[in-house]
């Protein structure tokens, strides 16, 4: 063979190499998002006209072929081997069981089976990684990404939006909008192109060891953080030796101490550098948090502070707020959320399973639907607001929500009821219930409010809009002494504080008008201690409005030894 034919040979063999994608192939091996799950069929029936059988799609980014081995699929905590799967460039294949193959296989080219395939109708994680256990794609998608109610009972699958968004949630799915409810094994129906510049914040802090600070960020980042200690920085200092991802979601970055933080001490930490999403954007970065050593909660040190439990326009959007109101640090994944029951929850749920560290006076608000809060409230720092996935669904008229340390022992209990709002609502959905003090009691109904119209209806995440009357040193004394009951937040009633000498007391509260005649009977031989509050919200005994003008407030009190004594307060009704 002359030079010539071994040069045309070798070229001819090089280009073949080329076109079958075999040139380089040991240094191509996909990396993350490279093959990526891209549809999903959790609930095929009733069909539409795909068979009954529940899939999974993966799609090969690259361009140019590869050859899974060893590759896992972990479905929630179940995993699964594939086999091996030879995939083309930017090709498709589909994983169903076994037993559906034939009935499937004149609806997609490309079909690898399993033993058994079962996908959680309501949501679940998906988990694909590679022969050495990288985490190569990550979903954990819900029903509920059907934005189309209709489609959530079944038929339909969930397709990928934007494949170059492969690390985002919901925005980035849908359903299929494909006549037979999907398309397995060829290119999305809704495939379309989406732009996202959320910054990756920093959203809440937990130490997971005595070395170790997790930093969870509102997006998933990417890049190769082993040299990148210099990105964070504490005040106190405390030395970094380094920063690790978080799998499987890649929204958490691990900051490694050399040694444990003082537990005396409250630290902040700085976010100063440039972090990438999944999407190739990057993002110069100044943020900031707090954190510390935390402290297994007590009795009283949180407090619930605010509770929704109907929802505007049927959304599943309840949301309950966490104030702490203790003088220490405290993770809320020390803390379970229980719902029913008396002394003990009938259930009981981790509040933030992957942690959040509450300091002091500050507020949490868990979230059923945490995007639908945002929408529909007034929402003064966003960081305060967690998706909880297993928050309860409160009962609208009445119900029992308990705050318990893991152990189940009480931290706060709430038996709530619609009649704890104000009484002259057309409706309370949409319409939140507020304390007005937090160092009164949970369970004193008069602590309680319906969250002022002008506040929204709600304050997820601060001050409440009905918060108490100030601080008042008399024995008995009616504050506001002019108010006006019309919910607008301004004060809305009056309070009467009454405090004795002594720890056991009866009262009697009347409400005069000027006329002299009783209007309202707010107390009638109550049994209270050594301090008491009541409240009067402008109604009369048949729960109508009162006339608006000057009343007389009186109150009769005796102790044990039935000493009796007799004090008026005058207050004033207007409308405004």
């Amino acid at each position: 063979m002359n030079a010539k034919t071994l040069k045309a040979l070798l070229l001819a063999v090089f280009f073949f190499m080329i076109q079958k994608g075999l040139l380089g192939q040991a240094d191509s091996e996909p990396g993350r998002y490279d093959i990526i799950i891209s549809e999903i069929m959790a609930k095929p029936a009733p069909e539409v006209g795909l068979p009954a059988a529940e899939y999974i799609e993966l799609h090969n980014r690259l361009p140019h072929p590869v050859h899974l081995q060893n590759w896992q699929l972990k479905l929630g905590n179940t995993v699964k081997k594939l086999p091996e799967i030879p995939l083309d460039s930017s090709g498709y294949v589909v994983i169903i069981a076994q037993k559906y193959q034939e009935e499937f296989a004149p609806f997609c080219d490309h079909l690898v089976t399993l033993s058994s395939l079962s996908v959680t109708d309501g949501g679940q994680s998906l988990t694909l990684t590679n022969q050495e256990g990288e985490v190569i794609h990550f979903v954990s998608f819900k029903k509920s990404w059907h934005t189309e109610v209709i489609k959530q009972e079944g038929g339909w699958s969930l397709e990928m939006i934007d494949e170059e968004w492969p690390c985002a949630g919901s925005w980035n799915w849908d359903s299929s909008t494909d006549p037979s409810g999907g398309t397995p094994g060829r290119p999305n129906s809704i495939r379309s192109t989406l732009y996202d510049n959320t910054l990756p914040t920093i959203t809440g802090v937990t130490m997971t060891d005595s070395l170790t600070l997790r930093v969870h960020l509102a997006k998933t980042v990417s890049g190769d953080f082993s040299e990148s200690a210099s990105l964070f920085r504490t005040e106190p200092a405390l030395s970094i030796t380094g920063i690790r991802e978080v799998p499987p979601e890649f929204s958490a970055l691990d900051v490694q101490f050399s040694e444990p933080p003082n537990p005396n001490i409250r630290y902040r930490l700085f976010l100063s550098g440039e972090l990438s999403d999944c999407g190739g954007n990057s993002y110069p970065m100044e943020d900031e948090a707090s954190f510390g050593t935390s402290v297994p909660p007590e009795h009283n040190d949180l407090i619930i502070n605010e509770i929704l439990t109907n929802p505007l326009d049927g959304e599943n959007a309840d949301y309950l707020e966490i104030y702490n109101r203790s003088d220490r640090i405290i993770d809320l994944k020390d803390v379970k959320i229980g719902y029913g029951g008396d002394t003990l929850p009938q259930k009981a749920v981790t509040t933030v399973s992957k942690g959040w560290q509450l300091h002091p006076n500050e507020y949490a608000v868990l979230c059923r639907q945490r995007d639908v809060t945002l929408q529909q409230y007034i929402c003064k720092d966003e960081k305060r607001l967690i998706q909880c996935d297993s928050l309860p669904d409160f009962a609208i008229s009445q119900g029992v929500i308990h705050l318990t340390d893991k152990s189940l022992r009480s931290i706060d209990r709430l038996a709530y009821s619609e009649k704890m709002h104000y009484s002259k609502l057309l409706t309370t959905k949409g319409v939140a219930l507020e304390r007005l003090q937090t160092d009164r009691p949970t369970q004193d109904e008069s602590n309680w409010r319906s969250a002022a119209e002008s506040a929204g209806y709600g304050t997820p995440g601060y001050r409440n809009s009905q918060t108490g009357c100030e601080e008042n040193n008399a024995d008995f004394a009616v504050v506001p002494e002019v108010f006006s009951p019309d919910n607008d937040g301004f004060e809305d009633f009056a309070e009467i504080i009454c405090r004795f000498t002594e720890e056991e007391n009866r009262v009697n509260i009347v409400v005069y008008n000027s006329r002299g005649y009783p209007v309202k009977h707010l107390a009638n031989n109550v049994l209270c201690g050594s301090e008491a509050f009541f409240r009067w919200d402008g109604e009369d005994d048949k729960g109508n409005l009162a006339p608006a003008g000057m009343y007389a407030v009186q109150i009769e009190s005796w102790n044990l030894r039935t000493e009796k004594t007799l004090r008026k307060r005058m207050v004033v009704s207007i409308y405004r």
